[in-house]
């Protein structure tokens, strides 16, 4: 571990505690708020991001002011800007749906009552544009596109591109073929010399003599 590493150990344990469990390198820029939060190895996190009970995998970006809430997120992320993972929800069966009735700043509990939440999965490689809504207790599949502020109330599909509110699949992002042989090959757990031996074929249009290539190297 350089020197370098170190400081910036020292800097993250300051300005979180030990409620917060990382691996370096991890960029984390001002104004950001972690509670209980995991993170792999060259995560990213933008200005004004919140994030709480949540697991970030191995290179995952967050974008600016998003918030992410009792989620566990795959490697190879991209979280725009003022996305909402976990979103926040109110108890729809009981008398009322304010929240005096479980957080104490409302006066009449003494204090905060915890309501239990539904975690979200999302798996590896999925992009999430900016101003999405994710509500608690969806899965993501591995290599899903969701559109720009879509609001998505249900799982979705690996490798599937869904947009709107609520949020629909429009199409696949490859052949039935080609998802089921990226599913097999599941490449974001390559070990870093694979992928750099890998980079030439993701630097192009993905084809079955690409998906064959990929599996030599692995």
């Amino acid at each position: 571990m350089s020197i370098k590493n170190e400081i910036k150990k020292m800097i993250i344990r300051y300005r979180f505690g030990k409620e917060i469990d990382y691996h370096m390198p991890l960029s984390i820029h001002e104004e950001v708020n972690l509670q209980n939060v995991k993170f792999g190895k060259y995560c990213q996190v933008a200005h004004h991001a919140e994030i709480a009970n949540s697991s970030i995998g191995d290179r995952t970006s967050i974008g600016r002011y998003t918030k992410i809430q009792s989620a566990i997120l795959g490697k190879f992320c991209s979280i725009s800007w003022n996305v909402t993972i976990g979103a926040t929800s109110h108890p729809l069966d009981r008398l009322s749906t304010h929240a005096f009735s479980y957080r104490k700043q409302f006066g009449i509990v003494d204090h905060d009552i915890a309501i239990k939440k539904d975690s979200v999965l999302i798996g590896n490689d999925v992009w999430i544009g900016c101003d999405v809504v994710i509500m608690p207790g969806v899965t993501i599949g591995d290599g899903a596109v969701i559109g720009a502020g879509s609001i998505v109330t249900k799982d979705v599909e690996p490798y599937s591109i869904i947009v709107g509110n609520p949020g629909k699949k429009i199409k696949n992002r490859f052949s039935v073929d080609i998802i089921e042989e990226l599913q097999e090959i599941q490449w974001w757990d390559f070990k870093e010399t694979d992928l750099k031996m890998a980079l030439p074929l993701m630097q192009e249009s993905l084809t079955m003599t690409t998906i064959q290539q990929l599996k030599n190297i692995k």
